[in-house]
């Protein structure tokens, strides 16, 4: 895992400096639930400038790696994944209840 300067005694901010950045829980998201995706099908859903740079981001880390020109979460990926899930269904709980009232 890629030590952040800023926090390199503490991992849990560690973690969440890398992985809370623009769209990269939603990268781990769409991955979890996809299993696998190339980077156009990746590019879909998400906007093409910080897919880039998440994508980066999580091979450095080892959550996702690349085969075969498709991204797949690593093993410490698929254990981060249900967390993620667990965070968004939480946000969306009780940030946007709105939202979550009509599905």
């Amino acid at each position: 895992m890629v030590i952040d300067p800023l926090f390199p005694t503490c991992p849990i901010r560690n973690i969440l400096s890398r992985i809370c950045v623009a769209d990269t829980l939603c990268l781990i998201q769409t991955l979890g639930k996809k299993g696998r995706a190339t980077y156009e099908e990746l590019r879909y859903d998400l906007p093409d400038s910080p897919l880039s740079t998440s994508l980066n981001v999580l091979k450095e880390d080892r959550i996702i790696v690349e085969s075969d020109n498709q991204y797949v979460l690593s093993d410490i990926g698929k254990e981060l994944f249900p967390l993620i899930s667990t965070l968004i269904a939480w946000c969306e709980k009780n940030l946007f209840p709105s939202t979550t009232n009509n599905k």
